[in-house]
């Protein structure tokens, strides 16, 4: 199996001439959060999911870190913006909706998006609070309904379609489904498969367009080459260092793990599943799913 994983990895430039270092989708949580960095690019995402053509933003923040009282559980936002009429976003690209409660984490986070929002003081109102829109992107259908859009809102139980009136909103969005508008499909199928020749988008709209502008621009920039090959070239260096300074062929065949488990602690520090994990191995070192399930489980049980 150790030999099976040796001649598996690949190098640095290899990977960067290989077709998988540009046929990267938005749902992959490296070039969301590259993207989503734009302002533009988080206007065009927004105003498509809320249906709001005109929507425009003030501030866009990715991989923003929000701490609880004690500062020992927070939340790291994939991509949070604020609007001009001080609404808040927290969009989250979430792939492996079975990793954990998503209803609850929604809750979470909300509360915590509220937290920084108001000063303290006997002046301070809660009326100030501003209105705040959590929203997951999933690849799978977390409510089994077949709907590419769920939206929740607080109402009363007693009183059919009395709002609380909170301007809170909870969003998960479904990329298996087609039962939405055309619009939210197309973004939707845009992000599974990123290119404007994805058969399953019902309607380029020009935002769409404009969104897969920033995606080819991200992709050819230094930037994304740098972000992208973080991750894989971590790992390899430590490797290459540690199997260098032992000179013997077992010392390289131990760097080389020691390089993989250092990519599963770097993907784990930025937040990704067990699932997202097993993955990006698959990808970045060319291994079979069975290979990369057991090297993830025999480094997490000896961790």
């Amino acid at each position: 199996m150790e030999n099976q994983v040796i001649h598996a990895l690949i190098s640095t430039e290899e990977y960067r001439e290989s077709p998988d270092f540009m046929n990267v989708n938005l749902s992959d949580f490296a070039l969301f959060l590259a993207v989503m960095k734009h302002k533009e690019a988080q206007e065009c995402v927004l105003s498509i999911i809320l249906d709001e053509p005109d929507l425009r933003l003030t501030q866009v923040r990715v991989e923003d870190v929000i701490l609880n009282k004690n500062g020992r559980r927070g939340i790291r936002l994939d991509a949070w913006a604020l609007a001009e009429d001080s609404r808040q976003f927290a969009t989250e690209m979430q792939n492996d909706a079975s990793e954990d409660d998503l209803r609850k984490r929604s809750r979470y986070y909300q509360g915590l998006l509220d937290t920084p929002a108001l000063k303290a003081g006997k002046h301070t109102k809660y009326r100030h609070l501003p209105s705040t829109i959590v929203i997951f992107i999933t690849q799978t259908d977390l409510f089994g309904m077949d709907r590419a859009m769920y939206t929740f809102t607080e109402r009363c139980h007693q009183i059919p379609g009395m709002e609380l009136g909170d301007e809170t909103m909870k969003i998960f969005l479904n990329m298996s489904s087609k039962n939405e508008r055309d619009e939210l499909v197309s973004l939707l199928q845009y992000m599974k498969n990123s290119t404007l020749s994805n058969p399953e988008i019902i309607i380029l709209d020009d935002r769409i367009r404009r969104l897969d502008a920033i995606v080819t621009e991200v992709k050819q920039s230094e930037e994304w080459e740098d972000a992208h090959m973080s991750i894989l070239s971590t790992g390899i260096d430590i490797g290459r260092k540690v199997g260098h300074e032992e000179g013997l062929e077992e010392g390289r065949k131990e760097g080389r793990l020691e390089g993989i488990h250092a990519i599963i602690n770097v993907l784990r520090e930025h937040g990704l599943t067990d699932s997202e994990i097993i993955q990006q191995l698959c990808k970045s070192f060319r291994l079979d799913t069975g290979t990369a399930e057991k090297m993830f489980h025999d480094f997490s049980n000896h961790d």
